[in-house]
C-alpha cells in the first residue's frame, strides 16, 4: 500500500499535538510495511529539502506565513514538486491530510483527481488563528479567517472520510463546515505507553527536578496562548496561596502568552509557587509528568483532544481538567469528579483541593489512584489501537 501524508506541519521533533500525531501515523504505516511518503511545512529556514526518515521519504520546504508573497510561492511550487518526485510511475492509493494548505495547493494543482482522502481535522484553522489574533483588529483579522475557512471547507469537502479525535470535534466539523455524520469518524489520540510510565523513585526525581519541599506539586505544559486558560490558572494558585495552601505550579511551554503570564505572576505574588519552564524536551517530559503530583488542564475554549492527558496519566498521574472538548470526553470516562465545574479561577481552585482532601492526604489512596490513571491510559489510549484503526479505515476508503 503506497500512501501519502500531507501536513503543514513537520514529521520529526514533534512540539505540537498535531505534529505529534502525524509523526505517530507516518510511523505507524510504515512500520506495518506500507510505502509511506509525507509532503510538509517547515519554520526553519531552508530552501527545500527530500529525506528519509524512519523509512518515510519525506519533502519539506520552509514557508512561514508571516511572509505572505514568499509563502505563497512557495505553496504553490514545492508540494507539486515532491508529489511528482514521489508519484513516479507508481499512484498513490490513498492521502491522508493533516491541515489544509499543502493540500488545497495539490488539488488545485489536480495532483489528487484519483486519490482517496483521509482529512484528519484537528481543530477549526480559523478559530485557532482568531484566538491566537484576538488582540488584532477585526477588519485585519476578516480577511486571513475567511480565506481559511473557505480552504478548510474545500479540503474537507474534496475528503472521502474525516477523521476526529474527539466528538467534540466532530460536532465542530458538522456544525462549520456541514459535513455529514456518516463521513466523520472518531479515532482517539495516542500515547507512547512505552515512554510514558510511571517512575519509580518520584521524591529523588523531584529533588533532581529542583521541586519544592513540603509542596503540593501541580504541572500544565500548554502552548502559551490566550485559549488555553493559564491566566485563569495562576489566578486559582493566587486563591490557593490565599487559602495557605503549599503549592508549587510549573508550567511548561512557549508562545505569544508567556509576557503577559510573568506580569500576572508578578501582579499575584506568585514568584515562590509558580515556575516557567520554557519548552520541556519530549525526553524529559516523562520525567515531569511522573513527579508531579497533580496535572492541570486549564483549557478556556476549543480543546480537540489534549494528548498531554493521556500522557500524565500514563506516567501514573491523575489530571484534573476544565470541562471543555476532548478533556471532557477522556476524564468523564475515568472519573468525572476529576473535571472542573468550569473554566474559572474558583472552580478550578475548589476542584483542586477537593482531589488534594480525597486523595493525596492519604497515601494508600493516591498512590491507588496513580495506579488507575496508568491502567486507564493503556486500556483506552495506546498508539496501536489508533493506527489499527487508521489502518483499517484506509483499507476501506481503498476498496470503495
Amino acid at each position: 500500500m503506497k500512501i501519502l501524508f500531507i501536513a503543514d506541519v513537520p514529521l520529526e521533533n514533534p512540539t505540537s499535538g498535531s505534529e505529534v500525531v502525524l509523526h505517530h501515523q507516518a510511523i505507524g504505516l510504515a512500520s506495518e510495511g506500507m510505502k509511506v511518503y509525507a509532503i510538509t511545512r517547515q519554520a526553519v529556514p531552508l530552501s527545500w529539502t527530500i529525506r528519509t526518515f524512519k523509512g518515510i521519504q519525506e519533502g519539506s520546504y520552509y514557508a512561514l506565513a508571516q511572509n505572505m508573497i514568499p509563502a505563497f510561492f512557495s505553496l504553490v511550487r514545492f508540494p507539486s514538486i515532491f508529489y511528482k518526485r514521489f508519484k513516479k510511475n507508481i499512484p498513490f492509493q490513498a492521502a491522508v491530510c493533516h491541515q489544509p494548505f499543502n493540500c488545497i495547493s495539490l488539488l488545485v494543482r489536480r495532483k489528487l483527481q484519483k486519490v482517496p482522502i483521509i482529512y484528519v481535522f484537528h481543530s477549526p484553522s480559523h478559530d485557532e488563528y482568531l484566538l491566537s489574533h484576538k488582540n488584532k483588529n477585526w477588519l485585519t483579522n476578516f480577511p486571513n479567517i475567511l480565506v481559511r475557512r473557505v480552504i478548510e471547507r474545500v479540503c474537507l469537502k474534496r475528503a472521502m472520510k474525516i477523521m476526529v479525535l474527539s466528538h467534540y470535534m466532530g460536532q465542530k466539523v458538522t456544525e462549520i463546515h456541514g459535513i455529514p455524520a456518516d463521513r466523520i469518524l472518531v479515532n482517539h489520540g495516542g500515547v507512547d505507553i512505552d515512554l510514558f510510565k510511571p517512575l519509580q523513585d518520584r521524591g529523588m526525581l523531584k529533588q533532581k527536578l529542583g521541586f519544592h519541599k513540603n509542596k503540593l506539586h501541580l504541572l500544565t505544559i500548554r502552548n502559551l496562548e490566550p485559549r488555553m486558560g493559564l491566566d485563569n490558572l495562576l489566578q486559582c494558585i493566587y486563591l490557593l496561596k490565599k487559602n495557605h495552601m503549599d503549592i508549587h505550579l510549573i508550567i511548561g511551554g512557549e508562545g505569544i502568552e508567556r509576557e503577559n503570564l510573568e506580569n500576572l505572576i508578578n501582579t499575584y505574588g506568585l514568584d515562590d509557587e509558580v515556575t516557567m519552564k520554557g519548552f520541556i524536551p519530549s525526553d524529559f517530559l516523562p520525567h515531569y509528568y511522573g513527579a508531579a503530583d497533580f496535572f492541570i488542564l486549564p483549557t478556556r475554549s476549543l480543546e480537540g483532544f489534549g494528548l498531554v492527558t493521556p500522557e500524565s496519566m500514563a506516567c501514573g498521574t491523575p489530571v484534573l481538567g476544565t470541562p471543555v472538548g476532548g478533556t471532557r470526553e477522556i476524564l468523564s470516562g475515568f472519573d468525572s469528579q476529576f473535571l472542573f465545574s468550569d473554566t474559572s479561577p474558583d472552580a478550578m481552585a475548589d476542584g483542586i483541593q477537593m482531589a488534594m482532601r480525597k486523595y493525596f492526604d492519604e497515601k494508600e489512596k493516591y498512590n491507588e489512584l496513580r495506579h488507575r490513571c496508568r491502567e486507564y491510559a493503556e486500556k483506552n489510549y495506546s498508539w496501536k489501537q489508533h493506527i489499527d484503526q487508521l489502518k483499517s479505515i484506509l483499507e476501506g476508503i481503498i476498496r470503495v
